[in-house]
């Protein structure tokens, strides 16, 4: 497996690729990722791994141009147990329908 592609996020917002020392914006994080890369995000500041932050914020992007939204009882379950929501549990779950997902794909 290749190493990800890394990016810096800086207080203004501006995404920064590493590899090609170019700014980039969430639609060209897109791409990347749907050409088969792995992106890692750090905060330029303080050095904190955002990528789960980033790519959230590119799927809630995504579905918000093509009007597909989480179904909103399960938006709803998130906010109110957020915090209390048992992370092992949280995590087996979406590795579950991941396999599941990717089983649909076509090769």
């Amino acid at each position: 497996m290749t190493e990800p592609i890394l990016f810096k996020k800086y207080a203004n917002r501006r995404l920064y690729n590493t590899s090609n020392s170019k700014y980039v914006t969430l639609g060209d994080m897109l791409d990347i990722v749907c050409e088969g890369h792995d992106i890692k995000v750090i905060d330029a500041k303080t050095k904190e791994d955002v990528t789960a932050f980033i790519l959230t914020q590119i799927i809630l992007e995504q579905a918000k141009s093509k009007n597909i939204l989480m179904p909103v009882p399960f938006l709803h379950l998130i906010i109110r147990n957020g915090e209390n929501m048992m992370p092992h549990y949280f995590d087996d779950q979406f590795q579950q329908m991941l396999r599941s997902f990717e089983s649909f794909i076509p090769k």
